[in-house]
């Protein structure tokens, strides 16, 4: 059920306006920072957590907290306030990340789970796709890279991996398989483009996304190499995406003009290479590439993408120790500087 923060009887807050204030006990404190303060307010009187979340309304229209779903509340914020919760929405710290100790959620009871993690960029593409279609019916349940519960992979997904989405006492995995799936299946708008002119630049871009990937990684990896010879190997995969990005700008932004398929496939990526080359190569991927800064703005506004987000700070200190331990050549996503084919290893 869905919680109107206006006027409603057991809120010590009453919205107004955001430049206006708050009667009351709290009048002191400008309406904006009330959302905060509900939280904070029914955090303290919340019975208890449960495994999963609600994986969010179709976030163009309401806005809908991606922290762990507390039992019986689910509030209906006001659109102005999205760019305030928009803050809240990249704090993790209130999600319960399953790991070994954890017990598994009743596997197999009927209802519909995506199994992720949110510092996977695979599975951002999912969870981000569900967000978008609004599909409510999925509970969404993170899992612990680094600590997996023994559950998940006996009784859950062999593989082993994330994303996996269990559906009518089956279990679906690679990201790109799950997008088509969700389309195939389930509600909502769909991901995939209709218009025949769309459709075969969404393919070409679509075909494009591994080899984007494992340059992007294959630059990230290169440590002793100077910004320069950096730039050089992954120019070519950012000036790929720049000039993807004219053929509909006329209508938008993104890549087929409007949200889609496309930029739920690229976001997750961009994303980390956009603060990992900034933030330990010194190579700013936007430079020179307009349409791929504006695109990244673009996409902040997208709120099923924006509130997904894994705060900077965090991705870029993961991403250091992974390149300190040469993680992407090792799991394959990157190609050894000794070795360009690089070692290729199934990825989600």
């Amino acid at each position: 059920m869905q919680r109107n923060l206006r006027n409603h009887p057991s809120s010590p807050f009453q919205i107004v306006s955001s430049s206006s204030y708050i009667t009351g006990f709290w009048g002191f404190i400008p309406s904006v920072w009330s959302p905060l303060l509900y939280h904070l307010h029914h955090w303290i009187q919340a019975p208890s957590v449960q495994f999963s979340q609600v994986c969010g309304k179709n976030l163009g229209q309401s806005f809908s907290s991606p922290s762990a779903r507390i039992l019986r509340r689910n509030y209906d914020f006001r659109r102005e306030l999205v760019s305030v919760t928009r803050s809240m929405a990249s704090s993790f710290e209130n999600r319960e990340v399953l790991d070994s100790k954890s017990a598994s959620p009743a596997i197999f009871d009927g209802t519909t789970r995506l199994y992720f993690s949110s510092r996977c960029p695979y599975a951002q593409r999912v969870w981000v796709a569900v967000k978008y279609k609004g599909l409510d019916e999925i509970e969404c349940v993170e899992i612990s890279l680094s600590d997996k519960p023994t559950w998940y992979k006996e009784k859950v997904y062999p593989v082993g991996k994330v994303p996996a989405l269990e559906h009518n006492g089956t279990v679906t995995g690679e990201s790109m398989d799950l997008l088509t799936y969700l389309d195939d299946h389930f509600g909502g708008p769909k991901l995939a483009p209709t218009e025949e002119s769309k459709k075969q630049a969404a393919a070409e871009l679509l075909q494009y996304a591994d080899t984007f990937n494992k340059l992007g990684f294959t630059g990230l990896s290169m440590k002793s190499s100077t910004p320069d010879e950096i730039a050089a190997a992954v120019a070519p995969a950012f000036d790929f995406l720049e000039n993807a990005l004219a053929k509909f700008s006329s209508e938008g932004p993104l890549f087929l003009g409007n949200f889609g398929l496309v930029d739920i496939v690229y976001a997750p990526f961009i994303e980390r290479f956009e603060i990992a080359f900034g933030g330990i190569r010194n190579y700013d991927i936007r430079a020179g590439r307009p349409r791929l800064a504006k695109w990244i703005e673009a996409m902040d506004n997208v709120e099923a993408y924006s509130s997904t987000k894994v705060p900077r700070a965090t991705l870029l200190e993961l991403y250091k120790k992974m390149l300190e331990n040469d993680y992407f050549i090792r799991v394959g996503v990157a190609a050894n500087q000794n070795n360009s084919s690089g070692s290729s290893v199934a990825v989600n």
